[in-house]
C-alpha cells in the first residue's frame, strides 16, 4: 500500500495546472476515486497551519487513508519547516500528506530548512517539481481544442498565448471558451481568439500602457493596484503588456515609414489608436530597451524572492522612469 501511494509528497512549482492535476490524481488515488468524506483535511502554511501535523496523525475514519494538505508551502514558518522535519521522521502509514506550492521558503538564518525538508522527503516519499515553460503552451492549447474535435489555428493559438500568457491553466480556460463559442468541431481562427478572450480587462490593461507610455509612474501603479485587486495575476498582466507594446512599436514604425496602420496589421481599439501616434510623435519609445525590461521581469518571476506583485510593481516603475 505504501509503495502505491506516498506517505508524504512535494509538489512545487509555478505551473499551476501541472500541479493542481497531479493533485487530483494523488487524491483519485488514495481514495479510489470515492468521496473522502472526513478524512480530507485542507490548511494554508500562510495561516501558520499548526493543526496540520496533528490531522496527519490522526487515523482516518471508516476507510484505509487519511489526506492532510498544506499548501501556499512557500510562505512556511521556520517552526512549522521544524515540525515537518520531525514529521518526516516517522511518517504515519495511514496518512498521505501533500506539501503543495510554488516554492520552498529561502533560507533563514544561515538554515535551508526548505531544502533539508524537500531531502527529507525524498527518502520516504515523492517530489515532484513542475517549471514553467516545460510545456508548449501554443501546442497545449491546440490540442486543448482537439479534444473538443476543434481545429485551433496555430497562428490563432499564438494570438492566445501572447493575449493570456503562458499560464497552462488561464490558457485551459480561455481554449474552452473559444470551443463554447465557436462549436465543437468548428475551426477557431484569429478573429474568434480576438473576440472571445480578454475582451473586459484588455480595455483596461490600455489604461496601463498608455500611463507607461506617457511614463505616469503614479497613473500607472494605480490602474495595475486595480486589476491586481480585481484577481488578474502579475504573470498575465505582463503577457498583456508585452502584447501591447508589440503593438505600439508596429504603430511607431507605421509613423515612421508612413504606413496606414490598419493595412501593417495594428490591432489597436479606435479610441486608443489616435491618442497612441500622439504619445509616440511626443515620445518615441525604445523598443529594444522595453522588451528587455520586459523579458528581465518574466524570468524574475520565477525566481525573485519579493513575490510576484513586487516585481511586477518594479518593472512599472522602471518602465516609467525618465
Amino acid at each position: 500500500m505504501n509503495e502505491e501511494i506516498p506517505s508524504i509528497v512535494l509538489l512545487v512549482g509555478a505551473e499551476r495546472l501541472s500541479v493542481e492535476q497531479a493533485e487530483k490524481k494523488l487524491l483519485d488515488r488514495a481514495f479510489g476515486g470515492g468521496s473522502p468524506g472526513f478524512n480530507l483535511a485542507t490548511f494554508s502554511a500562510a495561516d501558520g497551519a499548526e493543526r496540520a501535523i496533528e490531522a496527519a496523525r490522526t487515523v482516518p475514519m471508516m476507510a484505509k487513508r487519511r489526506v492532510v494538505i498544506i499548501r501556499e508551502m512557500e510562505s512556511a514558518s521556520v517552526g512549522l519547516l521544524d515540525d515537518l522535519m520531525l514529521y518526516a521522521e516517522r511518517p504515519v502509514p495511514s496518512t498521505m500528506l501533500m506539501l503543495i506550492g510554488r516554492k520552498l521558503p529561502p533560507a533563514q538564518g544561515g538554515q535551508d530548512r526548505g531544502r533539508k525538508l524537500e531531502n527529507r522527503i525524498k527518502k520516504v516519499g515523492q517530489v515532484r517539481r513542475f517549471k514553467s515553460g516545460e510545456r508548449d503552451p501554443v501546442r497545449f492549447s491546440v490540442e486543448r481544442a482537439r479534444e473538443y474535435g476543434c481545429d485551433f489555428d496555430s497562428g490563432a493559438a499564438r494570438l492566445l498565448v501572447e493575449l493570456v500568457g503562458a499560464d497552462l491553466g488561464r490558457l485551459q480556460t480561455e481554449t474552452d471558451k473559444l470551443v463554447n463559442y465557436c462549436g465543437e468541431q468548428a475551426r477557431i481562427d484569429r478573429a474568434a481568439v480576438e473576440a472571445v478572450c480578454s475582451v473586459v480587462a484588455e480595455a483596461i490593461v490600455w489604461d496601463l500602457t498608455d500611463a507607461l507610455v506617457r511614463r505616469d509612474p503614479n497613473q500607472a501603479l494605480a490602474v495595475a493596484h486595480r486589476l491586481l485587486e480585481d484577481g488578474e495575476s502579475p504573470h498575465r498582466l505582463l503577457a498583456m503588456i508585452t502584447w501591447q507594446f508589440r503593438q505600439l512599436l508596429n504603430l511607431q514604425a507605421c509613423l515612421v515609414q508612413g504606413v496606414n496602420p490598419r493595412d501593417a496589421g495594428v490591432r489597436m481599439p479606435r479610441y486608443k489608436l489616435e491618442a497612441a501616434q500622439q504619445a509616440l510623435r511626443r515620445q518615441p519609445i525604445d523598443g529594444v530597451w522595453i522588451l528587455d525590461r520586459l523579458a528581465k521581469s518574466n524570468r524574475d518571476f520565477n525566481r525573485s524572492r519579493a513575490g510576484d506583485r513586487r516585481v511586477f510593481e518594479n518593472l512599472l516603475v522602471g518602465l516609467t522612469a525618465s
